[in-house]
């Protein structure tokens, strides 16, 4: 792994620790200023929300990484501790590499995802797998080639009911965009596969 690399992957695991830290006080916040022997808070309903973090990704021989900001939506199901349901995303990102002779950008990613966890006063802990699709798009030379990539996601996140209809959130996504063909600077065809690790947060409104 380059030096680069390194401090990338060491700068989303810093992201992601103080998006916990932040997300617990918040809860403790919550906590004191609405009794913490309270109910468990109620997750069952409908959501739509934003989100915006850091990613770091590779595709073919190429190291990327940059920002990703987008909404979300989706519907819980509680029973007791027990919350299921589903999620619907759509991010735009600027997750590429920094070379100059050949560029390579996801611009966009969109997935459709289950999630399930369990719920503890007023946090929801969660997992999350489902299917993912993306834009992406490579210049080398003269030549610059539009991709459209199908694939997976999975990740894991947290969630701390902060008011009764506002939940803030941290998560990290694994997006696996599968491979395509894109022109070099020759104009020959190349196999990249493309994949992404993005450590983001977001801000919930429950209905």
């Amino acid at each position: 792994m380059s030096h680069l690399m390194s401090r990338r992957l060491s700068c989303l695991m810093a992201l992601g620790a103080a998006l916990s830290a932040g997300l617990c006080t918040s809860s403790a916040r919550a906590d004191d200023m609405f009794n913490s022997s309270a109910p468990m808070a109620t997750w069952q309903g409908a959501y739509i929300g934003a989100h915006g973090g850091l990613g770091l990704g590779t595709s073919g021989n190429l190291s990327t990484g940059g920002t990703a900001f987008g909404m979300h939506g989706g519907y819980n199901f509680q029973s007791q501790q027990f919350v299921g349901g589903g999620e619907l995303d759509l991010t735009a990102s600027q997750i590429k590499n920094s070379a100059t002779s050949e560029s390579f950008t996801q611009r966009w990613m969109t997935t459709g995802r289950a999630r399930g966890g369990f719920a503890f006063s007023s946090m929801l802990a969660y997992g999350t797998v489902g299917l993912a699709l993306g834009g992406t798009n490579y210049s080398a030379g003269n030549y610059s080639t539009d991709s459209f990539n199908f694939g997976y996601v999975y990740g894991a996140g947290l969630e701390s009911m902060v008011m009764p209809h506002v939940a803030l959130r941290g998560e990290v996504l694994h997006y696996d965009l599968g491979s395509a063909n894109y022109l070099n600077s020759s104009g020959a065809s190349q196999l990249f596969k493309t994949t992404s690790d993005v450590v983001r947060f977001g801000v919930d409104y429950k209905f």
